[in-house]
Protein backbone atom coordinates (compact mmCIF):
# COMPACT_ATOMS: atom_id res chain seq x y z
CA UNK A 1 0.00 0.00 0.00
CA UNK A 2 2.78 2.42 0.94
CA UNK A 3 4.78 1.70 -2.22
CA UNK A 4 1.68 1.72 -4.41
CA UNK A 5 0.53 5.09 -3.11
CA UNK A 6 3.98 6.71 -3.03
CA UNK A 7 3.10 9.18 -5.80
CA UNK A 8 -0.20 10.35 -4.30
CA UNK A 9 -0.77 13.49 -2.26
CA UNK A 10 -1.49 11.32 0.80
CA UNK A 11 1.75 9.35 0.47
CA UNK A 12 3.32 10.76 3.62
CA UNK A 13 0.16 10.20 5.66
CA UNK A 14 -0.16 6.63 4.32
CA UNK A 15 3.47 5.94 5.21
CA UNK A 16 3.09 7.38 8.71
CA UNK A 17 -0.13 5.55 9.56
CA UNK A 18 0.85 2.22 8.00
CA UNK A 19 4.27 2.29 9.68
CA UNK A 20 2.75 3.25 13.01
CA UNK A 21 0.22 0.38 12.84
CA UNK A 22 3.02 -2.05 12.03
CA UNK A 23 5.16 -0.78 14.91
CA UNK A 24 2.24 -1.07 17.34
CA UNK A 25 1.70 -4.72 16.37
CA UNK A 26 5.42 -5.43 16.73
CA UNK A 27 5.35 -3.87 20.20
CA UNK A 28 2.51 -6.21 21.15
CA UNK A 29 4.55 -9.12 19.89
CA UNK A 30 7.52 -8.12 22.04
CA UNK A 31 5.31 -8.02 25.13
CA UNK A 32 3.95 -11.54 24.67
CA UNK A 33 7.14 -13.38 25.70
CA UNK A 34 7.55 -11.48 29.00
CA UNK A 35 3.85 -12.09 29.70
CA UNK A 36 4.29 -15.83 29.19
CA UNK A 37 7.32 -15.90 31.50
CA UNK A 38 5.70 -13.73 34.18
CA UNK A 39 4.36 -15.33 37.34
CA UNK A 40 2.81 -12.22 38.92
CA UNK A 41 -0.81 -11.49 38.02
CA UNK A 42 -0.24 -7.78 38.64
CA UNK A 43 2.67 -7.61 36.21
CA UNK A 44 0.69 -9.65 33.68
CA UNK A 45 -2.09 -7.10 34.02
CA UNK A 46 0.30 -4.23 33.31
CA UNK A 47 1.66 -6.03 30.25
CA UNK A 48 -1.90 -6.66 29.02
CA UNK A 49 -2.75 -2.98 29.53
CA UNK A 50 0.27 -2.01 27.43
CA UNK A 51 -0.77 -4.47 24.73
CA UNK A 52 -4.31 -3.08 24.75
CA UNK A 53 -2.96 0.44 24.35
CA UNK A 54 -0.82 -0.65 21.39
CA UNK A 55 -3.76 -2.51 19.80
CA UNK A 56 -6.01 0.55 20.20
CA UNK A 57 -3.42 2.73 18.50
CA UNK A 58 -2.96 0.23 15.65
CA UNK A 59 -6.73 0.20 15.14
CA UNK A 60 -6.78 4.04 15.11
CA UNK A 61 -3.97 4.04 12.54
CA UNK A 62 -5.94 1.69 10.29
CA UNK A 63 -9.06 3.81 10.78
CA UNK A 64 -6.99 6.83 9.79
CA UNK A 65 -5.96 5.06 6.61
CA UNK A 66 -9.59 4.14 5.91
CA UNK A 67 -10.54 7.82 6.24
CA UNK A 68 -8.18 8.83 3.44
CA UNK A 69 -10.15 9.43 0.23
CA UNK A 70 -7.77 7.46 -1.97
CA UNK A 71 -8.02 4.35 0.23
CA UNK A 72 -11.81 4.00 0.52
CA UNK A 73 -12.63 0.35 -0.24
CA UNK A 74 -8.94 -0.56 -0.71
CA UNK A 75 -8.46 -4.36 -0.72
CA UNK A 76 -5.01 -4.19 0.90
CA UNK A 77 -6.34 -2.03 3.70
CA UNK A 78 -9.28 -4.38 4.24
CA UNK A 79 -6.81 -7.28 4.38
CA UNK A 80 -4.68 -5.42 6.93
CA UNK A 81 -7.74 -4.71 9.08
CA UNK A 82 -8.82 -8.34 8.89
CA UNK A 83 -5.30 -9.48 9.78
CA UNK A 84 -5.26 -7.17 12.79
CA UNK A 85 -8.53 -8.69 14.04
CA UNK A 86 -7.16 -12.22 13.53
CA UNK A 87 -3.91 -11.24 15.27
CA UNK A 88 -5.93 -9.92 18.21
CA UNK A 89 -7.83 -13.22 18.47
CA UNK A 90 -4.60 -15.22 18.50
CA UNK A 91 -3.09 -12.84 21.06
CA UNK A 92 -6.10 -13.32 23.34
CA UNK A 93 -5.74 -17.10 23.16
CA UNK A 94 -2.03 -16.78 23.98
CA UNK A 95 -2.82 -14.52 26.94
CA UNK A 96 -5.43 -16.96 28.25
CA UNK A 97 -2.92 -19.81 28.11
CA UNK A 98 -0.26 -17.59 29.64
CA UNK A 99 -2.58 -16.76 32.53
CA UNK A 100 -2.73 -20.47 33.37
CA UNK A 101 0.99 -20.16 34.15
CA UNK A 102 1.68 -23.85 33.60
CA UNK A 103 5.16 -23.11 32.29
CA UNK A 104 6.09 -21.05 35.36
CA UNK A 105 4.68 -23.65 37.75
CA UNK A 106 6.40 -26.56 35.99
CA UNK A 107 9.69 -24.67 36.03
CA UNK A 108 9.32 -23.98 39.74
CA UNK A 109 8.57 -27.66 40.33
CA UNK A 110 11.55 -28.71 38.26
CA UNK A 111 13.93 -26.32 39.95
CA UNK A 112 12.71 -26.50 43.54
CA UNK A 113 10.44 -29.44 44.32
CA UNK A 114 12.35 -31.92 42.19
CA UNK A 115 15.56 -31.12 44.02
CA UNK A 116 13.88 -31.52 47.42
CA UNK A 117 12.30 -34.83 46.40
CA UNK A 118 15.59 -36.07 44.97
CA UNK A 119 17.42 -35.26 48.22
CA UNK A 120 14.76 -37.08 50.27
CA UNK A 121 14.96 -40.11 47.98
CA UNK A 122 18.75 -40.11 48.07
CA UNK A 123 18.71 -39.95 51.88
CA UNK A 124 16.22 -42.84 52.02
CA UNK A 125 18.37 -44.91 49.66
CA UNK A 126 21.51 -44.17 51.68
CA UNK A 127 19.71 -45.20 54.89
CA UNK A 128 18.51 -48.42 53.22
CA UNK A 129 22.00 -49.16 51.92
CA UNK A 130 23.48 -48.61 55.36
CA UNK A 131 20.82 -50.83 56.98
CA UNK A 132 21.66 -53.63 54.52
CA UNK A 133 25.36 -53.26 55.22
CA UNK A 134 24.73 -53.28 58.99
CA UNK A 135 23.01 -56.70 58.85
CA UNK A 136 25.42 -58.98 57.02
CA UNK A 137 24.23 -62.18 55.39
CA UNK A 138 26.61 -65.10 55.35
CA UNK A 139 28.32 -65.46 51.95
CA UNK A 140 27.26 -62.02 50.69
CA UNK A 141 29.95 -59.37 50.63
CA UNK A 142 28.07 -56.46 48.99
CA UNK A 143 31.03 -55.58 46.84
CA UNK A 144 33.53 -55.65 49.70
CA UNK A 145 36.68 -57.68 49.27
CA UNK A 146 36.18 -61.21 50.59
CA UNK A 147 39.52 -61.17 52.38
CA UNK A 148 40.51 -57.61 53.31
CA UNK A 149 44.19 -57.09 53.94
Amino acid sequence: MVARDAATSDALQVLRLASSARIEVLRIQTLLAPHIAEESDAKMGRLEASMAKEATQARKDLDGLTALPGLKGDADLASAASSLVHYGEIKERILALSRENTNVRSLALSLNEKRKAMILCQDALDALRQAILDEPIAGVNYGRPAHPR
